[in-house]
């Protein structure tokens, strides 16, 4: 199979940091295989494991493979993830596995996309603990919980909280545009049920964290450029006939919302990077929501900081 590298750099903060990073008896650097790994997350999450010494080898799809934006020292695999393939080889002796991969990652997807996305994750979860990864870390998605939005008498969604699948979205334009990312969180939540399955089978050997992560933009992320409507371009779809804009406290649970969800590039690292090496009880799935410390939000982040062992910094409403 191809495989594109840069060789990989190690700066002074990489070799000072190396007791964690390296086995005392082999003194080779972990490796962390990313799905998605040319998308916004992937990519941001690579370059901060590269500057931490890490080995990272990045899956993704041939098309949306752009070599102008891996970072130097990441291994580039084209991998069609729908299909079992030599893409599998690249799993054995990683120790960490980060699923980003999606056939749509956007919560417009449909329910074929919705499919095809499940396939990445069975496809994927199956050969690490087949390949004997030691900890594989899923970004689900807050769309999971997302029929909270409009539940005005509960204050609180917690990783224990049932799941509502889907976000409904009205639209703040006079065009009337919907979004209810429905097929999309299914998905995510056909992830997080294989993960608890496989967990409690594999003896301990491959370890699960689900991460529901929040609204990280692409770039710079900052919360200034966050949509009021709480939603990218893509989410949005036309609706036929016209319709009629919203009522303004319709806006404002909206609003409301997708504002306290924004998770930070500084938190999202935090996040990922802790859950790299946290600590999982045996034969569980451990489920996190993954937020930023947004003011007045009611996603609970108080069980992410105490397993993951970190403090989320970043506030929306700052």
């Amino acid at each position: 199979m191809l495989s594109l590298h840069v060789p990989l750099l190690v700066g002074a903060a990489a070799v000072a940091a190396g007791l964690l990073l390296y086995s005392r008896r082999t003194r080779v650097p972990k490796t962390v295989v990313i799905t998605g790994g040319c998308g916004n997350l992937g990519i941001k999450l690579a370059t901060h494991l590269l500057g931490l010494g890490y080995q990272v080898i990045l899956l993704e799809h041939p098309k949306y493979i752009f070599l102008e934006r891996v970072p130097k020292g990441a291994t580039v695999v084209p991998a069609d993830l729908e299909l079992v393939g030599a893409w599998t080889h690249v799993l054995r002796g990683a120790d960490t596995l980060v699923h980003f991969s999606a056939v749509n990652p956007y919560p417009n997807a449909n329910w074929a996309e919705s499919a095809g996305s499940m396939s990445h994750t069975f496809n994927v979860f199956l050969a690490a603990a087949r390949m004997g990864v030691r900890r594989v870390l899923f970004a689900s998605s807050n769309h999971v919980m997302g029929g909270y939005k409009d539940l005005a008498d509960v204050k609180t969604v917690s990783p224990r909280s049932p799941p509502m699948v889907g976000t409904l979205l009205r639209d703040l334009s006079d065009r009337a545009k919907s979004g209810d990312a429905v097929a999309y969180a299914a998905a995510k939540l056909a992830g997080e049920q294989l993960a608890r399955a496989l967990a409690a089978t594999t003896g301990g050997a491959t370890t699960f964290i689900a991460l529901r992560i929040g609204w990280c933009q692409p770039g710079v992320n900052l919360p200034s450029t966050l949509n009021p409507a709480g939603t990218p371009p893509q989410f949005q779809n036309a609706v036929s006939g016209g319709g009629s804009a919203p009522a303004a406290s319709d806006q404002a649970v909206d609003e409301n919302w997708f504002k306290n969800m924004w998770l930070s590039n500084g938190d999202f690292l935090r996040c990922f990077t802790a859950a790299i090496g946290a600590r999982v009880p045996p034969g569980e799935l451990l489920l996190l929501n993954a937020m930023s410390n947004n003011s007045g939000m009611k996603w609970s982040i108080a069980e992410t900081e105490a397993a993951l062992g970190v403090q989320v910094q970043d506030n929306s409403r700052a």
